[in-house]
C-alpha cells in the first residue's frame, strides 16, 4: 500500500480541528455565561426599581410636613434576592414650599445603586400630589 491510498486524517488536520472545536466550545461558554449574568443584572434592577415605585407611591401620599429622612416605608421583603441591601430616603428642602424626595437602595456592598428623586410641593391641598 503506498502513502496515497492510505485513509485517515493526518495529526496536524486533527489538531486543527480540535482547535477548532475548543474555539467554538470555549466562545460558546462565555456567551452563555455573559447572558446568565445580565439575566440576573436585569432581575435585580426590576427588583429595586419596583420596590422604588412602590416608596414613591407611599412619600407622595405621606403629609407635606411629616415628610422625612429615614428607612422605607414599604415593605421590602421581596428585595431579599439583593440581600444584604440597604433603604434610603432622603429629603431635602429646596425652597419652603418644595421638597426633594430621593430614595436610594443599595446592593453589592454599594457597587449598585438604583435611585428615583421626586420633587414634593405643598399645595395646601390632598396628599395625592
Amino acid at each position: 500500500m503506498t502513502r496515497n491510498q492510505e485513509r485517515g486524517f493526518s495529526l496536524i488536520e486533527v489538531l486543527v480541528a480540535m482547535l477548532i472545536l475548543t474555539l467554538v466550545i470555549t466562545t460558546t461558554l462565555a456567551v452563555f455565561l455573559e447572558r446568565n449574568r445580565r439575566i440576573q443584572q436585569a432581575n435585580e434592577i426590576i427588583l429595586a426599581y419596583q420596590s422604588l415605585a412602590n416608596e414613591a407611591e407611599v412619600q407622595r401620599r405621606i403629609n407635606f410636613i411629616e415628610l422625612a429622612d429615614g428607612a422605607f416605608l414599604t415593605d421590602t421583603t421581596f428585595l431579599k434576592p439583593l440581600a444584604p441591601f440597604t433603604t434610603l430616603v432622603s429629603v431635602t428642602t429646596r425652597r419652603p414650599n418644595v421638597k426633594d424626595v430621593t430614595m436610594t437602595i443599595t446592593w453589592r456592598a454599594g457597587a449598585k445603586k438604583a435611585v428615583l428623586a421626586m420633587p414634593r410641593v405643598n399645595t395646601g391641598g390632598e396628599n395625592l400630589w
